[in-house]
């Protein structure tokens, strides 16, 4: 069926694009009416747009953070005792993100028409994390949707904590590489011609070295459309790929190769992995479920097929930390940890004790990193600097050497 890009406008008056797809504009109309919205104008997206669209477009529209704060303000107005309706309305009037406020809007009309919270968080799809609604289920058949709420929000601050960690450590190694880039740009894209026309009235005679550069560099000056349509081609394929399932493994795999910072994102994979699975056994969710949730939710193609292997293993009666150790993902001291647990009853506990110890490793892992990288990228932009220097002065060291 055609993909449509409909502009509708809501019975408040809200007007927004959404994505729809019908077998014709007529069963589109009907699909929209039976949404209490109003179709005001409706474009067929052809098949390449849709795939460009599909590879550039953001996973999600509610960032974890402001996801957080929401969480925060709910549980606050739960533990307070005020119903759930009144209470969701009271946290739509401070909602700025406008795709944040209609979905909220539609979790509240499903929760006034009957619902419970959950099955309209579940609803929404991937606008929110699955565990999310698995905890709020479990909140509800025990009473004690506030306790989960709190607990929710601990475990996004530790993940938000740790992402924070990563991004923070790679901060200076990316203004290095950029820099790099733009300093290379300007020696190929402008000084090194500048450099050529300069030797040719000069008329000497260029070593091999400032050869290759100065090829090099009016190659580039010369075919500028190619190499730009060649590197947008590149990047939107490869965005394309890695939303595939089968590019999805294959660069996850390839992450966990990389030098450095494989183990770093084994760790992080593994940590989160961890703290969901400790977060919602501790809010008394099944483990079979709890471990397909949690696959889901770490964020890496190797561990989630791997992790959701051991979901069907445990499914069929086989121990958690065999089932774990099988896979060879996780660390010796989080399966021992993970061992203990499930034989002394207290699996939420040392899945927790595992994920802190793993946020510490993480940070050992992230200093020793930078304190690599850093030297590393220093010497590498002396190279390239010092070569393209060399490439510059030496014809005019020759020249030189000839009058003396």
């Amino acid at each position: 069926m055609p993909d449509f890009n409909c502009r509708v406008s809501t019975p408040e008056g809200e007007v927004f694009w959404k994505a729809m797809t019908a077998a014709d504009e007529s069963t589109l109309r009907r699909e929209l009416e039976s949404q209490d919205l109003l179709l005001l104008d409706v474009h067929n997206s052809s098949a390449f747009l849709r795939q460009i669209g599909r590879a550039l477009r953001f996973k999600k529209a509610v960032s974890s953070r402001e996801f957080l704060f929401f969480n925060q303000e709910l549980r606050a107005l739960v533990r307070a005792g005020l119903p759930i309706v009144p209470s969701l309305d009271i946290l739509l009037e401070r909602r700025k993100n406008r795709v944040f406020r209609r979905t909220l809007i539609d979790v509240r009309d499903r929760v006034k028409s009957g619902e419970a919270l959950s099955d309209a968080f579940a609803a929404q799809g991937d606008m929110f994390p699955k565990l999310y609604a698995a905890s709020l289920a479990s909140g509800e058949r025990s009473g004690e949707l506030a306790s989960v709420l709190e607990r929710f929000v601990a475990y996004t601050r530790k993940l938000l904590a740790v992402r924070r960690k990563v991004v923070s450590a790679l901060v200076y190694p990316l203004i290095l590489v950029t820099l790099s880039i733009v300093l290379i740009g300007l020696m190929v894209f402008f000084i090194i011609p500048a450099f050529k026309e300069f030797l040719d009235d000069f008329g000497t005679e260029m070593p091999l070295i400032t050869k290759m550069l100065v090829g090099f560099s009016m190659a580039c000056r010369n075919h500028w459309e190619i190499i730009l349509i060649a590197t947008v081609a590149g990047v939107v394929g490869t965005l394309t790929y890695s939303k595939s399932a089968a590019g999805r493994v294959t660069l996850d795999r390839l992450q966990l190769k990389i030098p450095l910072i494989g183990s770093v994102a084994q760790n992080y994979a593994q940590n989160r992995f961890t703290r969901t699975l400790g977060t919602l056994q501790a809010g008394g969710i099944p483990l079979v479920t709890s471990l397909d949730l949690a696959a889901r939710a770490v964020g890496n193609a190797v561990f989630e097929t791997a992790l959701l292997g051991v979901a069907e293993r445990v499914r069929e009666g086989g121990s958690l930390w065999e089932s774990l150790d099988d896979t060879g993902l996780m660390s010796d001291l989080t399966i021992q940890m993970i061992k203990v647990g499930e034989s002394t009853g207290a699996l939420d506990e040392m899945l927790q004790n595992a994920s802190d110890f793993t946020d510490e490793e993480i940070d050992a892992k992230l200093t020793r990193l930078v304190t690599m990288i850093e030297p590393m990228m220093l010497v590498f932009m002396a190279i390239v600097v010092a070569t393209m220097l060399l490439s510059v002065y030496l014809p005019l060291l020759q020249a030189y050497g000839q009058q003396v």
